[in-house]
């Protein structure tokens, strides 16, 4: 039996419900799970009842590691953090399974999923690069070198299958992604993804490598497999189009990928593309979008409603290393009391919107103050100790080098 599921939290919800129409559309064979990560006590009626198996995060992860990982992490981390867990849970739950297919809730189906996997039987894991092609010209609108941080593996996708080395693949990626499921430009990690580049070398035998351009396509890929309509079906490149993920999609314009700048958006323009993006825009948002993308993040606020912000949970990263937390979300719980002491708290929007850029008005005039302030400070001090004031900079542009604002004892 075949068993696909995603993970999301509440506020994409809209996504997955969308995804698993067309997995019954394609796979109407097969399960599908909508692991949801902050819970689904408090969802309607109407959700509960769309067809599809709605699982709460807490049924896959054990209690002692839930709350210190539902708090050191932020949303997409978290959502990340668990995959090994939910493959495991349903291996052990369902014997009858002997493949499983993961996929982000961005994603959605345009055919059947068989030839990824038919043809290796033998294969344990399943992986697809973020792109196939060498290309000569360093001419993707979304650089290549992104990549290199990011993972060579893009883990919106992976399948499993029940082999004698699925345990082994499964046992390691989760306990690695319960410490190290960080996206940390600094120490290189990239959530679940990055750890998927030893698959090539701890896995060899194990892996398969996916190479089929209608498997994962998306804004990094399309200029190695642009989209095409024949006879009603999606072409990408020369193979068809299996399902796409649909990262960073623009549901509030008109764009297919909001991230990438209006001056490389050629790519993923012309009619064809305009019409396949109006196309899932419309379908997330018959499955309620705009309800579901107003529900709050159930763990990005300590227990009396006060928000944590990444700080917060970059500063609980270091903490927990020296110090033992029951439970960091409690407003009676030795870390909170910490924050509190140092007054590390902030009840402000800013701190609801982890302080982005965002939150901060009239920032292009604040920046060149601020580039007015350090000319100042270069010339009148010196190119060395301003140079050394920056490194130190890059020391403290990082959350977990400020434990020293805990040092206040109760």
């Amino acid at each position: 039996m075949t068993h696909i599921f995603t993970i999301t939290a509440k506020n994409y919800l809209s996504l997955a419900l969308t995804l698993g129409q067309s997995v019954a559309r394609h796979h109407p064979e097969a399960l599908f799970t909508i692991c949801v990560a902050d819970g689904i006590d408090d969802l309607s009626m109407s959700y509960e009842q769309s067809g599809h198996r709605l699982i709460d995060a807490r049924t896959v992860l054990p209690d002692s590691a839930f709350n210190d990982m539902a708090f050191k992490y932020d949303v997409t981390e978290f959502c990340t953090s668990f995959k090994p867990a939910v493959f495991k849970h349903l291996f052990d739950t369902e014997p009858t399974t002997d493949l499983i297919y993961y996929m982000d809730p961005d994603t959605r189906l345009y055919s059947r999923l068989d030839s990824i996997t038919e043809g290796s039987p033998e294969k344990t894991l399943y992986l697809a690069p973020h792109l196939l092609d060498c290309r000569i010209a360093d001419d993707n609108p979304y650089p290549e070198y992104h990549h290199l941080w990011e993972g060579i593996f893009n883990l919106g996708f992976c399948a499993i299958r029940r082999t004698a080395a699925s345990r082994r693949v499964l046992d390691w990626w989760d306990a690695r992604l319960g410490i190290y499921c960080y996206s940390d430009y600094t120490d290189g990690l990239h959530t679940d993804q990055k750890w998927m580049d030893y698959a090539p070398a701890f896995f060899t035998k194990e892996l398969q490598v996916v190479r089929h351009y209608g498997v994962n396509v998306a804004h990094w890929n399309l200029i190695e497999r642009p989209l095409t309509l024949e006879n009603g079906m999606y072409y990408a490149g020369p193979d068809p189009l299996i399902f796409f993920h649909f990262s960073g999609f623009d549901f509030k314009g008109d764009l297919l990928n909001k991230g990438v700048p209006l001056d490389r958006q050629k790519t993923y323009s012309g009619p064809l593309l305009n019409d396949f993006a109006r196309d899932y825009r419309q379908a997330v948002k018959d499955n309620g979008y705009e309800a579901c993308i107003k529900l709050p993040y159930t763990y990005g606020r300590f227990d009396n409603g006060t928000p944590i912000s990444k700080p917060h949970r970059r500063l609980y990263r270091e903490y927990v290393k020296h110090n033992s937390v029951q439970n960091p979300f409690s407003i009676q719980g030795h870390f909170y009391l910490k924050l509190c002491d140092a007054n590390l708290l902030d009840s402000s929007p800013a701190a609801s919107a982890n302080y982005s850029k965002a939150t901060v008005s009239n920032l292009s005039r604040k920046l060149q103050m601020i580039g007015f302030g350090l000319r100042l400070f270069a010339r009148t001090l010196g190119f060395r100790r301003y140079a050394q004031m920056v490194k130190l900079f890059g020391f403290l542009g990082r959350f977990e080098n400020h434990n020293f604002l805990l040092d206040k004892q109760r």
